[in-house]
């Protein structure tokens, strides 16, 4: 739930956080329409005509991504409640993920967050089979009232495929939901977050694994009824959980490098900044292009108001560079991972890992005392193994 989905579009605002979708979730909304359209429906409804069948497979698919919607609000309203800063939601080609900018500050937090998404999606699928066998009752009295056959449809799909939807995120391996119920549980007893990451993330790989022998058992028929498309699709999804759980280890054993190392060494206070109301064209003519900045903090006084990067800037055509002041495209202070000068370095790892930024404002006070470079932390951590004994490394 930490990372950002690069490739994506913004289509609404909910509670303030963005609602984003990316290219491979129209490839996905397409096969689930179509499926619909082609099988499911057709089976129950023969009598149905292919408008209609299209029509209603369309707004079953259309009302399960709103549901993933749902489910990752949950998520997010739950970490905003724990202090976390959630920037947006990004429907892609395997559900939804939220977007925040630092890991749960304690096991309660974590637990709490992760579980609120799982739980949302049994809401969503036990009024989804009420509905539906309520709609089936009504029908069968009154016949002539067809659209009670729709209703009928339309919440008995959407409601399983949430049961469904649940029942996989809740599966003990990191990244999953259940992953973080995992770890955040581990945590709790043994006081040690690391150590429950480590098991977690490797729940996550052992999972992985168990797809991608589904996904070779259905490609050659091994077991199953022989469906390369499905297989191919088992696969995909145990490759980015194994990728994400992965990712878990590499970030514990960047931590357990780093140490008991603090920010406030390899921060630098000297660093450009800008007042608010300074045009973006001038950010551009005496920041980015003689000095190379790929991100300005826009500071007043000296308390932090946004941080301003290129790719803010990219939003901007040309012809507005000299009307359009840099808070209309910067991301806002409170928006914004930072930390304090006496934050342990893993900490600045994790709030870079949740964040496509080159890097983090180091706050104190509230006052804006330096910047944390990505480049410093990382040759700071390269050096580290370097010089580790080689049974460390």
């Amino acid at each position: 739930m930490l990372a950002n989905v690069p490739g994506s579009i913004r289509v609404a605002r909910i509670f303030g956080i963005d609602i984003n979708v990316h290219f491979s979730w129209i490839v996905i909304f397409f096969v689930v329409v179509t499926n619909l359209s082609e099988s499911i429906y057709p089976d129950q409804f023969p009598k149905w005509s292919r408008e209609k069948t299209f029509v209603v497979s369309a707004v079953s698919a259309t009302l399960f991504f709103v549901s993933v919607v749902a489910h990752e609000l949950a998520h997010s309203l739950v970490a905003r409640r724990f202090q976390m800063t959630v920037s947006s939601i990004t429907l892609f080609m395997l559900g939804g993920v939220a977007s925040l900018t630092r890991e749960p500050p304690s096991a309660k937090a974590e637990l709490f967050m992760a579980a609120a998404g799982p739980l949302t999606s049994i809401v969503i699928g036990v009024a989804g089979v009420i509905i539906a066998f309520a709609a089936d009752a009504a029908a069968s009295s009154v016949p002539s009232a067809t659209w009670l056959q729709v209703v009928s449809a339309v919440a008995g799909y959407v409601g399983p495929i949430n049961m469904v939807v649940a029942v996989f995120n809740l599966v003990p391996g990191f990244p999953l939901d259940g992953g973080r119920v995992l770890r955040a549980a581990i945590w709790g007893i043994t006081k040690d977050r690391l150590r429950a990451t480590r098991i977690a993330a490797r729940g996550g790989q052992v999972f992985a694994g168990i797809l991608v022998s589904v996904g070779v058992a259905f490609v050659f028929g091994i077991g199953f009824p022989q469906n390369e498309l499905q297989g191919i699709l088992y696969g995909f999804i145990g490759y980015f959980v194994w990728n994400a759980a992965s990712s878990s280890l590499q970030q514990e054993r960047l931590a357990s490098v780093v140490g008991g190392a603090k920010v406030g060494p390899l921060m630098t206070a000297d660093f450009r900044s800008t007042p608010p109301g300074v045009m973006v064209g001038q950010i551009i003519r005496d920041f980015v292009l003689p000095m190379n900045l790929r991100a300005i903090p826009v500071v007043s006084g000296d308390r932090l108001v946004g941080l301003i990067t290129i790719a803010d800037l990219r939003k901007v055509e040309q012809d507005r560079w000299a009307t359009t002041p840099v808070e209309q495209v910067m991301t806002p202070a409170s928006e914004l991972a930072t930390v304090s000068p006496d934050d342990p370095l893993g900490t600045a790892l994790e709030r870079f890992g949740g964040a496509e930024v080159p890097l983090l404002p180091v706050v104190k006070d509230g006052r804006l005392i330096g910047v944390l470079y990505r480049e410093a932390v990382i040759g700071y951590v390269r050096m580290q193994e370097m010089l580790a004994p080689q049974g460390r490394r």
